[in-house]
């Protein structure tokens, strides 16, 4: 076998490892100039995040969004339950100007109270996902694209949830 052979073989395996990295959300990514990934300017309002989009792919019948703006930017979009479901409020949380520790400060409070908490991969940069249970189950699911995250706390199943996040961080 020719040395040419043996090297193709290499080469291939070295390309799709890093293709498969690549799409794991490792890190490092580089982001369009301009975009709040790129630039940590997070929205201040919830025009990211309308109705009826959360409504679609959450599946719940739900009302909102309330507005509730971060001082060091960024906004909380809440969308109460139209009925049943007692308190339940879905939350859309857009952060901006944030850093891996900023972004694991959530994280690190579900952990602490005993909640467990998966990484998950090929979402951004970095992207967990927890449950907490209690009078009704809350599912979050957080992720930080760049210099913004992105954090839905939600009754609903992880699969709606996941559709939401795909949603919210295309416009990101």
């Amino acid at each position: 076998m020719s040395t040419r052979l043996r090297f193709v073989p290499v080469v291939a395996l070295i390309v799709v490892g890093g293709l498969v990295a690549g799409a794991c959300g490792g890190g490092g990514h580089s982001y369009k100039a301009g975009t709040p990934a790129a630039t940590g300017a997070a929205p201040i309002d919830c025009a990211d995040v309308p109705l009826a989009l959360a409504k679609q792919t959450l599946g719940l019948e739900i009302t909102g969004p309330g507005v509730t703006p971060h001082p060091g930017g960024g906004v909380s979009c809440t969308f109460p339950h139209a009925k049943g479901s007692g308190n339940a409020v879905e939350t859309v949380q857009i952060n901006g100007n944030v850093t891996t520790e900023s972004f694991n400060i959530l994280k690190n409070g579900l952990k602490s109270a005993n909640n467990p908490v998966k990484k998950i991969g090929g979402w951004g940069d970095e992207a967990y996902a927890a449950t907490v249970y209690f009078v009704v189950n809350m599912n979050n699911f957080a992720v930080r694209k760049g210099k913004v995250a992105v954090v839905i706390q939600s009754t609903s199943d992880y699969k709606n949830v996941q559709k939401l996040m795909k949603a919210v961080l295309a416009k990101l």
